[in-house]
């Protein structure tokens, strides 16, 4: 009976110092993983085009403008408040003091994080909106440097800006700011095929001002009523007819069927006519067009005029036009770039644009909503 008894104590005893030896290691582990830096990744719930990881000492940016799965293509930033942690242009001291956008799209993201002090010059201000900003440029606060292929290299060089964000989708002039050894970070956001996947750049962005929490805040806010406006049309089965564009230099083009515009038709409840798998934007004849959107409902058109735009005028550019069930019927809605700050603001009001086309496709889901960026022709 002592023997057995013996026995089981030994069994606790054993158990039990085996027990304190495996959390000791487990700990002595983590502590090591910890030590190594092990990475975490961000959650990316819409976009498709980057990765953000996390250690205790840095971030990690994986960009890829053909999809973050892709292969190859992809270009990886180091993010550190440490400086000397960072020798070559791949690694970036945040938070940047001075920054370039060359885009208004880029400019977008930094108007909806309230936080222009850190832009330091933009490549254009042409049909930009933002008074703050127009201000800093009146005032020399912020530079133009031009446009790709235009590059005022000299006064780049002097600006010594720690970051330069780049569409990857535009060419020329990139050679010569590398050779300032300036990072250059593409922003991917134009290949999102939607809506909220573009918005969620404004996470990539933040990164280097280190405003993270007020993006994501930023973004649920979006998405809540994103995802509200468009479930206002999900069982609607009467959907009317939509095209869009006009003739230019010839041509006309037209967003593809899987594009993000045709996205934004489908999510306000309208029937896109183009019915291909095409993401970007091609043209067709008049001729192609006129066949398929001869008897549509609607017709949308994004595009600089001059102030007060009528149907008239826009009929004297092509009295084609007036063919158009849609022109006859007085159903054009259309978006003054002049006039609205479209490119610099739709990003971040993804929600604000579905409500504008849920305005004209089913004006009795919204019947006091007065639309922001597009309006009726007439």
């Amino acid at each position: 009976m002592k023997k057995m008894y013996d026995k089981t104590i030994f069994l606790f005893l054993f158990g039990f110092f085996a027990l304190v030896w495996l959390a000791s290691s487990c700990t002595h582990t983590a502590e090591k993983v910890a030590e190594k830096g092990q990475r975490t990744i961000l959650p990316v719930k819409y976009a498709e085009c980057f990765k953000i990881e996390k250690d205790k000492e840095k971030t990690i940016l994986t960009v890829n403008k053909d999809g973050i799965d892709k292969p190859y293509g992809s270009e990886e930033f180091v993010l550190t408040h440490k400086p000397k942690d960072c020798t070559d242009a791949s690694c970036i001291k945040i938070p940047c003091e001075k920054i370039i956008c060359l885009s208004s799209t880029q400019l977008g993201y930094f108007f909806s994080l309230d936080n222009i002090d850190n832009i330091v010059a933009i490549n254009s201000s042409r049909y930009l909106h933002h008074k703050g900003m127009r201000e800093k440029i009146k005032s020399g606060e912020v530079k133009r440097i031009g446009k790709e292929g235009h590059f005022n290299i000299e006064l780049i060089a002097s600006l010594a800006p720690d970051v330069i964000f780049v569409s990857p989708f535009k060419t020329g002039g990139f050679d010569a700011l590398k050779n300032l050894g300036i990072p250059l970070v593409p922003i991917a956001a134009y290949n999102e095929q939607t809506p909220l996947g573009r918005a969620e750049w404004i996470k990539v962005l933040a990164l280097f001002t280190r405003q993270e929490a007020k993006a994501d805040s930023i973004l649920n806010a979006l998405e809540k009523n994103y995802n509200y406006l468009k479930h206002l049309t999900d069982t609607i089965s009467d959907r009317p007819t939509v095209f869009s564009g006009k003739m230019r230099s010839g041509s006309w083009y037209v967003p593809g069927g899987e594009s993000f515009y045709a996205r934004y038709f489908k999510d306000a409840g309208a029937d896109y006519i183009i019915k291909d798998s095409i993401q970007g934007a091609y043209p067709l004849s008049f001729e192609t067009i006129y066949q398929k959107a001869s008897e549509c409902d609607y017709w949308r058109i994004l595009h600089p005029e001059k102030e007060d735009f009528t149907m008239e005028d826009l009929a004297s550019q092509d009295e084609r036009y007036r063919d158009f069930k849609a022109f006859k019927n007085g159903n054009v809605f259309f978006c003054n770039m002049r006039k609205k700050p479209y490119h610099e603001q739709v990003v971040m009001k993804a929600d604000t644009l579905l409500a504008d086309y849920i305005h004209y496709f089913h004006p009795n889901l919204l019947p006091d909503y007065k639309p922001v960026f597009y309006e009726r022709l007439k």
